[in-house]
């Protein structure tokens, strides 16, 4: 689910994601080893809620951001953070 959320919503747009069909991305930064990761963007401890948090309404976390906000549903954000968790 995760995985197809993340292609529904177009992140390998800007972002390489490992297991994402695209050209290698350069607007945002790679996503592969996510799990490993200990913040986002810059910011934020890296755990699952604060990844749900950011993929829904990065905008309101980090005003001006490159990161949109694509209205991505909780389910979809939810489903989104553990596919990206699984990336070691």
């Amino acid at each position: 689910m995760g995985w197809q959320a993340v292609q529904d919503y177009g992140c390998h747009a800007c972002h390489t994601i490992p297991g994402i069909p695209a050209p290698q991305a350069k607007v945002g930064p790679p996503l592969e080893a996510w799990a490993a990761r200990s913040y986002i963007a810059g910011t934020l401890n890296n755990t699952p809620d604060n990844l749900i948090e950011w993929i829904r309404f990065p905008q309101t976390i980090s005003p001006g951001t490159a990161m949109p906000d694509l209205e991505v549903t909780e389910q979809d954000a939810r489903d989104m953070s553990a596919y990206l968790f699984e990336l070691r």
